[in-house]
Formats: C-alpha cells, structure tokens, sequence
C-alpha cells in the first residue's frame, strides 16, 4: 500500500467512518494490514495512528454486523409471520367433505 492510501485512511473522521457499509469497511481495513505486513521499516507514530485507525474501522464493521443482524433477525421473523398466516389461511378455507351418498343415505346410483 502507497503512503497516499494510507494517509487518506488516517484522515477518515468517526462521522465518515460509521456512514459505512460493510464492505467499505473491510477495504480499509486490509489497506492498513497491507501497510503493515508489506514494510519492514515503520514509522512508529504512522504505525500507532494506523492501527488507532484499524480499531475505529473495526469497531464500526462490527457494529455494522450487529445491526445487518439485527434486520436479517426481523425478516425473519416476517416472513415466518406470513408464512404461519398463508396456512392459517389454508386450513380454514378447505371446502367440507361431501359425501357419494344421498340425503336418504343410498348411493345415488
């Protein structure tokens, strides 16, 4: 990762950062990794910034999940709701057994 990227996530503010989507947030966050498996020789206040940086991006891409959870959690509970209603439905609409037989009770043949 070039010291252009890497300066542009460190200029990232909080508001910025929690408008993210989860994907965005994964980005940033394997730029900084980048940055730190691919030098050997670190500025230890660019390092101690980037990985302040990584735990504001982590902190965020987990709230994010917690929240896509939450909404997956009540999708699911709709459509288990229609789901339940469509057979309630079901059950009260069956048409009531006929009988072959007459009212006299002989087969109407």
């Amino acid at each position: 990762m070039d010291e252009k990227t890497l300066e542009s996530i460190l200029k990232l503010k909080e508001d910025q950062i929690n408008a993210m989507d989860f994907k965005k947030l994964l980005g940033y966050i394997r730029s900084i990794d980048e940055y730190f498996r691919g030098n050997s020789q670190i500025d230890v206040e660019i390092a101690l910034k980037a990985y302040q940086k990584a735990i504001q991006l982590l902190t965020a891409a987990r709230l994010r999940l917690i929240t896509l959870k939450k909404e997956k959690e009540e999708l699911d509970q709709q459509y288990s709701s229609f789901l339940n209603s469509i057979e309630a439905q079901d059950v009260s609409e069956e048409p009531p057994e006929t009988s072959a037989e007459g009212e006299d009770g002989k087969l109407p043949f």
